[in-house]
């Protein structure tokens, strides 16, 4: 996947309801990320898929309300309406034999862009640290070209599945201090992608 576009572009093309390109790095981020969220609130995965279609519609509708000098980034801007829209739904129960996206019209719209779930919310910590999987898988895959096979592989076994150095030194014929450096570099470079994401 490509690197994100700026964020005054990405807004500016999601903006334009023809960008393809830009609706679909949008939805290849929030998409599943909604969906599993709904999935560990109890819906079954086409509910959960049908979720995240109301939630990409209602953020179409609502993309224009933003402003580019206000406070946090525009991924964070898009992660709070989206994060209330899948609190709402979630909280009225299974769909309460309603179909399709919440707020119609601008009123409504607005209502839900001004609701702030509880710091308690497990719905909310849940999409939280959905998004911060996302964040980091996809810069994982940006900088994944930067590192030799074994180098990522030293990374993949103790930071993903959580492996002791130990473990791994032996089965990669490499010293325990070895493997840590290569975690530790791998690591190290997938914050600075995360970081300079933020910044734009």
């Amino acid at each position: 996947m490509q690197g994100p576009e700026t964020r005054a572009s990405l807004l500016v093309s999601l903006n334009d309801p023809a960008s393809e390109e830009a609706w679909n790095e949008f939805a290849a981020i929030y998409r599943p990320l909604v969906i599993r969220v709904a999935q560990a609130n109890g819906l079954q995965y086409a509910d959960a898929d049908d979720l995240a279609q109301d939630v990409l519609t209602t953020v179409g509708r609502a993309i224009g309300t933003f402003e580019s000098n206000c406070e946090g980034s525009f991924r964070r801007w898009l992660y709070q309406i989206t994060r209330n829209l899948v609190v709402n739904q979630l909280t009225r129960g299974p769909f309460s034999g309603r179909r399709g996206p919440i707020g119609s019209g601008d009123s409504d719209i607005q209502k839900l862009l001004a609701q702030v779930p509880a710091a308690d919310d497990q719905t909310a910590t849940l999409f939280r640290l959905e998004y911060r999987r996302v964040r980091f898988q996809q810069a994982a895959g940006r900088v994944r070209n930067q590192f030799s096979d074994s180098v990522w592989q030293c990374f993949e076994l103790t930071a993903i599945e959580n492996q002791s150095a130990e473990l791994v030194a032996n089965a990669l014929g490499k010293t325990p201090g070895a493997v840590r450096v290569a975690r530790c570099r791998v690591l190290a470079k997938i914050r600075e992608e995360i970081h300079s994401d933020d910044s734009e």
